[in-house]
């Protein structure tokens, strides 16, 4: 584990692993710990870098304004920092926007682009959620039972929910939320998202890409409204991109479906 100055904050990485790289972008809520469910198996194939991003986990979080192109551009002055010119790519919810962004402005340092759970464009549906996520921030904080359920509830498909999940499970996410972010920063997060539109960057991503989506997504799903771009549309509009679709499956295919994710993202990743 180490840090890297990064335009005036210290952003904290770790490398784990051997093989090609790849770097893990997270998302509003978790940081790098969103991948803890694949990154042990990641290193069997790759180096892989996990980091926090500006103003997030154990990276500085500097009082200023926090955009996609901020995020994106601190990745490539990261990868400058620790001697990476080019890395396999995977972005995660917020962190798709980022790792789309990132992968249109700097194409030479992309092998392949992984993206989850994400959209090009929120339709007001996805903007209306977010709104309740900042208003439920600013009234409970991000360590609160409150928000953790509301992540629960939109990140989870009911199957997983009902089966699977309990008051130890929404305790966990509300420690991971309070230890990764703060109500500034995961209100500036969604606004980020709402104002976000990354779809004139998507024909020009020269790296072969894989989208990730949850068939019961209702945060990024694959047919946003008209207002929005969601996978199936990106899958058009990215230059041969392959669509992988969890039948059955939330937002939270890294969580809901691990085993398949694992699987689906090696297999894509180790293509020549």
């Amino acid at each position: 584990m180490a840090k890297a100055a990064i335009d005036g904050a210290e952003l904290w990485y770790e490398l784990k692993g051997s093989g090609p790289f790849l770097v893990e972008i997270g998302g509003a809520v978790s940081a790098h710990e969103g991948y803890a469910t694949v990154s042990d198996a990641m290193t069997e194939h790759f180096t892989v870098i996990d980091y926090d991003h500006r103003g997030y986990g154990q990276s500085d979080r500097p009082k200023q304004r926090y955009t996609m192109a901020t995020w994106a551009d601190d990745l490539s002055q990261l990868l400058d920092a620790i001697g990476v010119e080019r890395t396999h790519v995977h972005g995660g919810s917020m962190g798709g926007f980022i790792a789309t962004l990132f992968a249109a402005r700097y194409p030479a340092r992309v092998d392949r682009l992984v993206i989850s759970g994400a959209v090009a464009k929120c339709d007001e549906m996805a903007r209306a959620q977010l709104e309740v996520w900042k208003a439920i921030a600013r009234a409970y904080g991000t360590a609160s039972d409150e928000l953790a359920c509301e992540l629960a509830t939109k990140g989870l498909s009911r199957r997983f929910l009902d089966e699977n999940f309990g008051p130890d499970d929404l305790a966990a996410i509300r420690d991971v939320v309070a230890r990764n972010v703060d109500t500034d920063v995961f209100c500036d997060a969604c606004d980020a998202m709402i104002e976000t539109d990354v779809t004139v960057e998507l024909p020009l991503i020269e790296a072969p890409t894989l989208l990730l989506c949850g068939s019961e997504d209702c945060l990024t799903p694959l047919e946003c409204g008209p207002n929005g771009v969601g996978m199936r549309r990106m899958q058009q509009l990215i230059p041969g991109a392959l669509l992988h679709v969890f039948d059955g499956c939330g937002h939270g295919n890294l969580i809901e479906r691990a085993d398949e994710s694992i699987r689906v993202i090696v297999d894509f990743l180790k293509r020549t």
